[in-house]
């Protein structure tokens, strides 16, 4: 069965009738043969633009929104899809379904990590893949120019004549 994240956007209710339509919702995952993971409230937000409330057509402009993360089979997503877009508490309900991928195993480097820069293999793979303009490297001439002439030379001594 895949994974589905169902997003329920309900209108403005008290606590009480908040909780009866969640349960609702709830319950009709439960009956089309939905698993539920987890519940999450994502609190009470402003919408983007204005939605119309059904049976009374009052414009919501703030609502709540909950997201209720289930196993479910694709032909009970359209049921219940359909189920609670008919809700009347409801404002929008979308299904999305979310590709769960097995995550791969994190390998320690903290030896390099703590390495100067210096000596990392990532700065050397940076360096040696870098793309420069013309800009960048007359620069680049410059200043290392300006570091060797500031270097102040000796020039040898002869040693005296006998």
């Amino acid at each position: 069965m895949p994974f589905y994240e169902v997003s329920v956007i309900t209108r403005s209710l008290s606590k009480s009738d908040l909780v009866k339509a969640l349960t609702r919702a709830g319950n009709t995952l439960l009956d089309h043969g939905a698993v539920i993971e987890k519940v999450e409230s994502l609190g009470h937000r402003d919408l983007p633009y204005k939605r119309l409330a059904k049976q009374t057509n009052e414009p919501v402009y703030a609502s709540n929104f909950f997201i209720f993360k289930a196993h479910m089979s694709r032909e009970a997503r359209q049921k219940t899809k359909s189920i609670l877009t008919h809700d009347l508490d409801t404002v929008q309900v979308d299904l999305i379904q979310v590709d769960t991928l097995p995550s791969q195993k994190i390998q320690c480097n903290l030896d390099e990590i703590l390495k100067s820069p210096a000596e990392r293999q990532a700065v050397a793979d940076l360096r040696e893949n870098q793309k420069m303009g013309h800009f960048t490297r007359q620069m680049i001439y410059k200043r290392t120019e300006k570091e060797w002439k500031s270097i102040p030379k000796s020039y040898p001594i002869a040693p005296p004549r006998p």
